[in-house]
This record gives structure tokens, C-alpha cells and sequence, in this order.
């Protein structure tokens, strides 16, 4: 059991489940609620899809680690576990299971909200994750983009499934006050933003402790492709126009929050560490992914500072 959970990844399931649960209880409703409007998919139906996201993340990572076996020997950053301690075709048909569970529970969640369309974005997804798996991550850059962009897709998933049952549910009044519910993308998709950017760096990162396996087996990583002085160089430079980004918005949309100023000031201390620690020559994976990982979850948690803020700007 203790290898099923190092393969799917229980510490990212984690954040996923957080992820989500904080977008919907301290993003979505929030604003809803200061129009006087309320969820309308059900804590069921919203429990459902997290349980499809979290078997697609978790089915991704079976598959990604079935074609990653030889890579992981070589570099020898972790232990590996397909072919070791779980056969790989047992990790085939877990792999199997996991993606038909996220895609039959897609299916029926876009039944309940009246748009059955998608459910064929899960089957894509999935398909997807398959060809990175086996393919897409050997282009320079493609596969750390593709990877950033899923793990965006997670804050955005909530509102693809809640905004169909908000459309007919409050459909007299949208109709009467010429609006809709898409203002809230900006807000959900500022947290996807954030994440796709950490994600990026978090890809980035591990590709410098895998650059043997990776240049084996010919994966374009930008390690491999320029170097880790240049690879180092170009995180650092995105680990710094973060810090910039959270300055600019503090400034747009905060200013005068004393909350939100600490608040982001310790986020951006976290990012100065990080740089400090990518941009030195020793070999320290632990503590330069450790603070991404700490990063990520600080970001998203700052949903929880916002619910002052919807009344005045809503």
C-alpha cells in the first residue's frame, strides 16, 4: 500500500483536494454570495468531481513513472517503483482504472448540469497526459509547459461544472440584467495563472537533477538543451518576475490591505530564498522543491484573505 500512495503521488492529491475545495468555499461563493446569489452543484456532485480529478492526476503520474522507469535508474533521485515493487502491468491496469473512473464520473456530472461536452475535455486530458507520458516530453520545453498548464487547469475545473447549473438556476435575472457568471474566471484564473508559473518552475527544477537520465534517453530539457548554469539562470529570472508580479498586484487591486502587504511579503521572501538557493552550485533538491511546494500552497491559501475584499470590489 505504502508503494500505491509513492505512486500516485498522496502528497499532491492533497494539494489538488485543497486546491479545489478552497476555489470553491472561499473564491467562488464569496463573490456569489455578496449578489446574493449560492452554490447550486451539489456537495455530492462536487465531492465527485474531486474524486475524477484526483484519479486523472493520479492515473498521470502510474503512467508517468511506467515510461520514466529507465530515466529515474539512471538519475537516481528517487526510488523507483514500477518494475520494483509494483509490476508494470499492474501499473498499466491501475493506470486503466484510475482514467475510466475520472472519465465515467465526468460523464455524469455533465449529464446532471445539462452539458455532456464535458466530459470529453477528461477524455482529452487523459489522452493527453498518455502522449506526454510517452512522447510530448522529449520537445525542448513542451513537456514543462504541458505540465504547468494541466496543474492550471485544476482551479478552473470547478467553475467549468458550477457555472452551467448557475446559468439555469438565475437565468431570468442574467436575462433581465444583461449579465453572466464568466467575471468570475478572473479571479479563479488569477490562482491558475499563479499555479501554471510555479508549476513551471517546479518541472524546470527537477529537470536539473535528472539531466543524465534525461540526455540518455534523449528528453530536450533546457538543462540538457543549454546547460545548468543557463537553466538555473532562466528559473531564477522567472522566480524574480513572480516576486515583481506580486508587487503589481498588490499595488492594482490591495493597496493599503496591511493583511495582504505581510502577506505578501512573506511570499516573496520564500521566492528570494528560492533564488538564492537555485542559484548556487550546491545540489540541494530537497529544499529548492520543498519551498515551491510551500509556495504553492501559500498561494492558494491566500483565497482565504479574500472574502473581505468582494464586498467593496463586487
Amino acid at each position: 500500500m505504502r508503494e500505491i500512495f509513492r505512486l500516485i503521488r498522496l502528497r499532491t492529491l492533497l494539494f489538488a483536494i485543497f486546491t479545489l475545495y478552497a476555489m470553491r468555499y472561499f473564491v467562488i461563493r464569496p463573490i456569489l454570495a455578496v449578489n446574493d446569489f449560492s452554490l447550486q452543484l451539489s456537495d455530492v456532485s462536487f465531492t465527485l468531481l474531486v474524486v475524477a480529478v484526483c484519479c486523472l492526476i493520479s492515473g498521470a503520474y502510474v503512467i508517468n513513472d511506467y515510461f520514466d522507469t529507465r530515466i529515474d535508474r539512471i538519475a537516481g533521485v528517487k526510488e523507483v517503483v514500477v518494475g520494483r515493487h509494483i509490476s508494470r502491468r499492474n501499473a498499466i491496469t491501475l493506470h486503466f482504472i484510475l482514467n475510466s473512473m475520472a472519465v465515467l464520473i465526468a460523464f455524469y456530472l455533465s449529464m446532471a448540469v445539462g452539458i455532456w461536452k464535458i466530459a470529453v475535455l477528461f477524455m482529452l486530458v487523459s489522452g493527453l497526459l498518455w502522449f506526454y507520458s510517452s512522447e510530448y516530453k522529449r520537445y525542448f520545453l513542451v513537456g514543462n509547459v504541458f505540465v504547468a498548464f494541466m496543474v492550471a487547469l485544476i482551479p478552473l475545473s470547478v467553475l467549468v461544472f458550477e457555472i452551467p447549473v448557475l446559468n439555469i438556476k438565475y437565468a431570468d435575472i442574467l436575462t433581465s440584467t444583461h449579465t453572466d457568471f464568466m467575471y468570475m474566471f478572473r479571479w479563479v484564473g488569477g490562482f491558475s495563472c499563479f499555479l501554471f508559473v510555479n508549476a513551471l518552475l517546479y518541472e524546470m527544477n527537477k529537470d536539473l537533477y535528472t539531466l543524465e537520465g534525461d540526455r540518455e534517453n534523449g528528453i530536450q530539457t533546457l538543462a540538457v538543451r543549454s546547460g545548468m548554469t543557463v537553466a538555473r539562470g532562466v528559473i531564477a529570472l522567472i522566480a524574480g518576475i513572480c516576486v515583481v508580479s506580486v508587487w503589481l498586484l498588490y499595488y492594482t487591486v490591495f493597496r493599503g490591505s496591511d493583511p495582504v502587504l505581510f502577506y505578501f511579503a512573506g511570499l516573496s521572501l520564500f521566492y528570494l530564498l528560492y533564488i538564492g538557493l537555485i542559484l548556487t552550485k550546491e545540489r540541494r533538491r530537497s529544499g529548492e522543491l520543498a519551498v515551491i511546494r510551500l509556495l504553492m500552497v501559500g498561494g492558494i491559501a491566500f483565497s482565504l484573505l479574500l472574502n473581505r475584499f468582494f464586498c467593496s470590489l463586487f
